[in-house]
């Protein structure tokens, strides 16, 4: 656990990557997700390589680039060549200040990452409260992982609730219980991903063991708290029929759940990983047939579990 947070660490403000408005597969209703950065696992198929490193990072999209040069120059690294094709950054001295961000009118270069106070998240997120009450919506708390840092959770969701406002939390589980208790009384469902079902497996897909994500899944539900199940299909990493079906039965001894989703592979965050200079090293990977998702979805229906497919 080391580099997490600990639960008496009290942040003023938190590196929020961006808010999702008016989404759909996040919960009941229509919803606002609020996307931290700051992840403790590496999972091969991330989607969001951006929402891994707390800190802000610089990424690259040379296809927008106009060649205007202003960034060079406002390097005070000169860690930016531009030329007719790409912008290049060199990552070994470039420190993210963003200055060349700031001067770059194209946004071929974004600094990711901006830190937000709790009054300003609940200003964004009260800005679609209507939507919320008519569709029985609200606000979803993800990443990254939003339980790194348990004060400022816990403040959040408090002051979220106080203006009426639904809270829902995506997280990966891979958190201290400490993290995750203070703010069961302000939470109406929790979005649990569980990638594999056996430990060292986990580990070598996910960087870390399960046994702490699965441990908090037990007393999350002793505590009757709502838990949607999310397993990430993954061709040739999690998707045989034994790992299914344990993942199934590990969800049918938890009495809180509401729902089994699965989320297919898609390669949506290509792209995320060239801006920031990253190998994208599931490109190999196919997604996963209509058909075959189907019949993972009878396989999970046959356990008794409410089972949707994640478009």
């Amino acid at each position: 656990m080391t580099g997490i947070p600990g639960p008496r660490d009290s942040p003023a403000k938190r590196m929020v990557l961006s808010v999702a408005r008016m989404t759909i597969h996040n919960g009941p209703g229509l919803r606002n997700v609020i996307y931290f950065k700051g992840c403790p696992l590496r999972c091969r198929w991330c989607s969001t390589p951006e929402s891994q490193n707390i800190a802000k990072e610089l990424a690259v999209y040379s296809a927008k680039c106009i060649h205007c040069d202003q960034c060079v120059a406002a390097c005070p690294l000169h860690a930016i060549t531009v030329t007719s094709q790409s912008v290049k950054v060199d990552r070994s001295i470039c420190n993210n200040c963003g200055k060349c961000a700031e001067v770059c009118n194209s946004e071929s270069l974004r600094l990711l990452g901006r830190p937000m106070t709790v009054e300003e998240l609940v200003v964004e997120a009260k800005k679609d409260v209507l939507f919320y009450r008519r569709s029985g919506g609200g606000v979803v708390l993800s990443g990254g992982e939003p339980l790194l840092s348990p004060d400022f959770t816990l403040r959040l969701v408090q002051a979220l609730r106080e203006e009426g406002i639904s809270v829902g939390v995506d997280t990966s589980g891979h958190v201290p219980w400490a993290n995750i208790d203070p703010i069961l009384p302000h939470v109406d469902f929790f979005l649990w991903d569980i990638k594999h079902m056996d430990p060292e497996r986990h580990r070598q897909l996910t960087g870390v063991h399960n046994e702490l994500i699965l441990a908090n899944a037990r007393l999350l539900s002793q505590k009757h708290a709502p838990i949607y199940v999310r397993f990430p299909v993954i061709p040739g990493c999690n998707d045989s029929e034994d790992n299914i079906r344990a993942t199934c039965a590990f969800a049918v001894g938890l009495s809180s759940v509401v729902e089994f989703d699965l989320i297919p592979l898609h390669h949506l965050g290509k792209t995320r990983y060239e801006s920031l200079d990253r190998p994208y090293g599931i490109a190999n990977l196919r997604l996963v047939p209509d058909a075959v998702l189907q019949d993972m979805k009878r396989l999970v229906e046959s356990y008794g579990l409410n089972c949707t497919i994640q478009a």
